[in-house]
């Protein structure tokens, strides 16, 4: 067996929910100040997080997952005013983008999943042939989640499910990563047609949460939940908004209709930032 196979193997035997669960209980643990400030400065060196961006407490932060979930300074990401423009959610790397094959959505070279699998709802049938474009978060990135549109939040969608590594290794190696992960979605509704926001739950992530609702992931015993709102409920919503908080680093996938979006030139790999144009609207 290859070492590749060999992580994987190691993935589906230990208990990640339980495990990750573990470890956000651990980051909500109030920390001394000096440590707090060692650990920090180990952290941004280590993953090339850039401290000096972030909203820092008057008593600084008291535990680890306020330094994950921290806020950003106003001004340091501007949002692209372009009236038809779209634009990134996170801080993160450009993994994948494109069309949306039929029903068939690329996960890394050879490897694809089902649309129909990841919003396993009626809702998913908008997306066919429609486009998406897959942002990674590394551990050193900025956690919150901002919406690439303008338009109203017409409900979410709460998955449970594995909380697999989303390393690379495991992304182009394992199939159907992104679609057995636990998700937690936000529907979009836009002038031009609807976005999906999906953010994707991963090992050691103690959970994803919602800004404009009570919804959290990675909770024992949890069950799928669905809520459309009436349209008395939609929640406006403008591009560069915030919309949930990863409590560390994930992947976000955008899912967009047929002929909604054109996207930038974006080298794989490449580097955006929350508020960077990504693409423009079509219609």
């Amino acid at each position: 067996m290859d070492s590749i196979k060999f992580k994987i193997l190691l993935f589906k035997i230990i208990p990640k929910s339980f495990l990750s669960r573990i470890f956000g209980v651990i980051a909500l643990c109030p920390l001394p100040s000096p440590v707090m400030k060692a650990v920090i400065k180990w952290y941004c060196k280590k993953f090339a997080a850039n401290i000096e961006e972030a909203v820092i407490p008057e008593k600084g932060f008291r535990n680890l997952n306020e330094f994950f979930t921290r806020k950003l300074k106003e001004g340091v990401r501007p949002i692209d005013n372009q009236k038809n423009s779209v634009v990134a959610t996170t801080d993160s790397r450009v993994d994948q983008f494109g069309d949306i094959t039929e029903d068939k959505i690329l996960q890394a070279k050879g490897i694809s999943y089902s649309v129909r699998d990841l919003i396993p709802s009626i809702k998913s049938e908008k997306f066919i042939g429609g486009k998406f474009i897959t942002l990674y978060l590394s551990p050193g990135d900025y956690h919150r989640i901002h919406s690439p549109v303008d338009g109203k939040i017409t409900g979410f969608y709460k998955i449970p499910g594995k909380l697999f590594s989303v390393q690379d290794f495991m992304v182009k190696n394992l199939p159907d990563l992104f679609a057995i992960n636990e998700r937690l979605i936000t529907y979009i509704s836009t002038p031009v047609g609807e976005v999906a926001v999906c953010k994707i739950g991963a090992m050691n992530v103690g959970k994803i949460s919602l800004s404009y609702d009570n919804a959290v992931t990675n909770r024992a015993f949890d069950s799928k939940e669905e809520k459309i709102y009436g349209k008395d409920e939609y929640k406006p919503i403008k591009k560069g908004d915030e919309i949930g908080i990863f409590n560390l680093g994930s992947t976000v996938i955008i899912l967009f209709e047929k002929n909604m979006i054109k996207f930038e030139d974006l080298p794989i790999g490449s580097k955006v930032k929350m508020g960077e144009k990504i693409g423009t609207m079509v219609k």
